[in-house]
């Protein structure tokens, strides 16, 4: 289970510190010309202006960073396996793409089925090394299925219509 993201809160309250503090300055410096008046007054004003751009910062790569890393290990790992059906989608806009790039179905007879809404054309095809086990006919505004035996371990399944796999129309296929 994924910890709770840290909370922004912090962030926004010395950002917001940062600003009123910034905009006090202006206002004091704009209205009275001798502003900050000695140089002790003035250290004190720049030592304050660093210790709340520091505290924003500090407050920003505490909180920032949580999201995209939780992103990113999430895309790395493939659902756990819960039957034997691989189901894909091409992207409906027609972007080369399927809805996923990482998938787990559990070994023997493992039935693929693909989703094509658009008008472009595609297919699915599983591949382990450089042998081409199956694949869907090529599609438009349809769905397709094949199914074939798979033994644990890991394969690749790609759209085989020229220049598709290449634009990045390829995923991970982990048998279990």
């Amino acid at each position: 289970m994924l910890a709770a993201a840290p909370s922004k809160v912090p962030f926004y309250i010395a950002g917001g510190l940062l600003v009123v503090w910034a905009v006090l300055l202006a206002a004091r410096g704009i209205s009275h010309a001798e502003f900050p008046g000695s140089p002790g007054r003035a250290r004190l004003v720049m030592l304050t202006s660093f210790l709340l751009v520091a505290a924003t910062t500090m407050a920003a790569v505490v909180t920032g960073g949580e999201e995209a890393e939780e992103r990113a290990a999430e895309a790395g790992a493939a659902p756990p396996a819960t039957g034997r059906t691989l189901a894909l989608a091409g992207d409906p806009g027609g972007a080369l793409r399927f809805d996923k790039t990482r998938a787990a179905v559990l070994g023997g007879r493992v039935t693929v089925k693909l989703t094509n809404d658009s008008t472009v054309e595609h297919n699915v095809t599983i591949a382990q090394g450089s042998k081409t086990l199956g694949g869907t006919k090529t599609i438009t505004d349809s769905t397709d299925t094949f199914a074939l035996e798979l033994a644990p371990g890991d394969y690749v399944f790609f759209c085989s219509v020229a220049g598709h796999r290449q634009s990045g129309m390829e995923g991970t296929l982990t048998v279990e």
